[in-house]
This record gives structure tokens, sequence and C-alpha cells, in this order.
């Protein structure tokens, strides 16, 4: 059964019930010769008291559609039955679709053009972006080989600016020095913890996120800490969050793991 029809049902079963009560009411009080009014026990009577057209019908459905046009983003996530639902909603087939195959969790093995096409969109023109105007180039220098270990014809946009500040690796135990030297030097941003789990205790700041690689996903900041990156996942799935995580910053990235990597001083405070 629909929800707008048990809705509807809902409120008409409400309307009855308040119909009885009057009627009860209105027998209880009469003092008529005929007790005319006990006639309304009759059920058809009784029914004949619900006005059906003065129930409010219930608000429609703002996500039923159907839509002239419909933009879909983050489309490289999208199960066939999720297509299936987008597409029901937009007979038109115009979409405006945004997606990135390298940051597809689950893998993504065919093009753009067959996964669209399998669905059931026919005539689709496709645009690939090629300038990164968010990540440096410092930072994509190091993330770039992390998706193509795992997708070797990824899209990765080339960036457009340098911060001259290189990725910087250290021990995990150095994040509290990492955070509390990033916020003495810097009076704005926001940075962000990236860890599986999500790191807890960072302290009271409202300028420092705790997420998981998932839930960094579209996000972006000024300062991003990823601690132990190798337990994000093994296959396409580790090296997607892995390579999602690092592209989250717009100036520094900092890689912090339990074991330290051979020759590594920790981190250093310097650059900005």
């Amino acid at each position: 059964m629909s929800r707008r029809r048990r809705q509807r049902e809902a409120a008409l079963a409400a309307q009855a019930e308040e119909m009885s009560h009057v009627v009860d009411h209105l027998i209880a009080t009469d003092d008529s010769e005929m007790r005319v009014i006990s006639m309304l026990r009759v059920e058809d009577l009784q029914g004949a008291l619900v006005d059906e057209d003065a129930v409010s019908r219930p608000d429609p459905d703002l996500l039923a559609g159907p839509f002239a046009h419909v933009v879909v983003d983050e489309a490289q996530e999208l199960t066939d039955a999720e297509w299936q639902m987008l597409l029901l909603r937009c007979p038109s087939r115009s979409l405006t679709i945004v997606g990135d195959r390298a940051q597809a969790r689950h893998g993504f093995a065919e093009s753009w053009a067959e996964r669209l096409h399998r669905i059931g969109l026919d005539r689709v023109e496709l645009a690939s972006l090629s300038i990164n105007y968010r990540t440096p180039e410092e930072v994509m220098a190091e993330a770039e080989p992390v998706i193509r270990a795992a997708l070797p014809d990824a899209n990765v946009p080339v960036s457009v600016r340098s911060t001259g500040v290189p990725v910087q690796h250290g021990p995990a135990a150095d994040l509290a020095t990492v955070l509390g030297s990033w916020l003495a030097a810097h009076a704005e941003g926001i940075a962000a913890v990236i860890a599986a789990p999500a790191v807890e205790g960072l302290g009271p700041t409202g300028r420092v996120r705790s997420l998981t690689p998932e839930l960094a996903k579209g996000l972006e900041f000024d300062l991003v800490v990823l601690v132990d990156p190798d337990t994000f996942g093994a296959g396409v799935e580790g090296a997607v969050d892995r390579y999602v995580a690092m592209t989250r910053t717009t100036q520094r990235l900092v890689v912090l793991t339990s074991a330290p990597p051979p020759g590594s001083t920790g981190w250093s405070p310097s650059g900005h």
C-alpha cells in the first residue's frame, strides 16, 4: 500500500472515530419522544457523516517527480537499481551527471559511456575534468600513484597551483604537535584528521574535524592529517579511500603512521 493511501486512510479513520464520539453525545442528550437521534447508530447513516472530500490531502512527495532535468552528484557510487529510480523520476532522460571513477569505493571497471549505456542512456556527451583547482601539485604528486596502482586509467586532473610545501611524513605520536603547531600558526582555517576509525578526544576546538575516509568524501580542508592510511583497507576500496582522503586538502597534507618510515625525523612545523 502506498504511503499516500495509508495517510488518507488514517485520516478517515480518525474522522470516523471523532464522529462516533459526537453521535454518542447526541444520543445521550436526546430527550425527544421518538428518540430519533438513535437512528444515527445505523452504520450507513454514521458512515455518511464522514466527509471524505473534507479530509485534507497529504502533502505531495516532492521527490517523486516527474522532473524535466535532474543533476546527479557522486554518480560513480550509484547502483543499477538507484539509476532506475532516478530514470523513473526523469522521463525526459535529461540529466547532468557528475562523478569520478577514481572515487568509486566499490570499483568502476567500465567507462562512463559503457555504464550510462547499460542503464538506458543512449545519447551521452562526456566532458572530462582536466584541471585541479583545489589540491596543490605537491599533494597530487603523492596521491596520483596511490589511485593508479588500483585504477591505471583513472582520470587524475593536473593541479594548477603549488604551495611549495611538500607532504610531511611522521609518527602517529606527533598528532597533537601537528595540530597544535598548525592552529597556533593559522588564525583561520579548518583541519581534518582522517583515520579509520575516526580519532577521538581531539580537544574542544571547533577548527578540527575527526572523520573516517568515507565521511570525508566531497569535503575540503586547509590541513588534512592522515593517520595510518594503510589501515584504510585493501584493494580498490582501500586505494580509493586513501586517494580521496589525501585530496581533501587545499593547502597542506601530513601523513602520520604508527610505524614511521625509515629515516623519518618526524613532523616539522615549518612551512605554511
